[in-house]
C-alpha cells in the first residue's frame, strides 16, 4: 500500500520536473505490481484454505483491481506525450493506494 503512494508521489515529482517515464520508475511501478500480486496469491491461498475477510467479496474485488494497475497504465498512456504519461503513472498508482486503504478497511 506504501509502495504505491510512493510510487504515486514520485511520479508527481516527475511530472512537475517535466521528466518521461524512466526505467527506472517503471521498475518501480512493476516492482509495486509484483508485490501487489504477491499479496493477492496469499489473500487467495488464504481464501482456499479458510480465511474469510470481514466484508468478504467487497475485500476480494478490491484485491481483484490490483491486477489491473499495469494494463491501466498501457491503455491509458497510448498516444500521450511522455510527460501526460508520467501523470498517468503516478495518478493510477495514487488509485491503487486508494484502493488498497478500501481493502485494509474491508479485512
Amino acid at each position: 500500500m506504501l509502495y504505491s503512494a510512493a510510487a504515486g508521489v514520485y511520479g508527481l515529482v516527475e511530472y512537475f520536473r517535466a521528466r518521461p517515464v524512466t526505467p527506472a520508475y517503471w521498475g518501480l511501478i512493476v516492482f509495486g505490481y509484483l508485490l501487489a500480486m504477491a499479496q493477492a496469491g496469499l489473500g487467495g491461498w488464504m481464501a482456499l484454505h479458510g480465511g474469510q475477510p470481514t466484508d468478504g467479496w467487497l475485500h476480494m474485488a478490491y484485491g481483484a483491481v490490483t491486477v489491473l494497475w499495469i494494463p491501466a497504465i498501457q491503455l491509458l498512456n497510448r498516444k500521450r506525450s511522455e510527460r501526460d504519461a508520467t501523470l498517468t503513472c503516478a495518478l493510477v498508482s495514487l488509485a491503487e493506494f486508494v484502493i488498497a486503504l478500501r481493502a485494509m478497511a474491508t479485512a
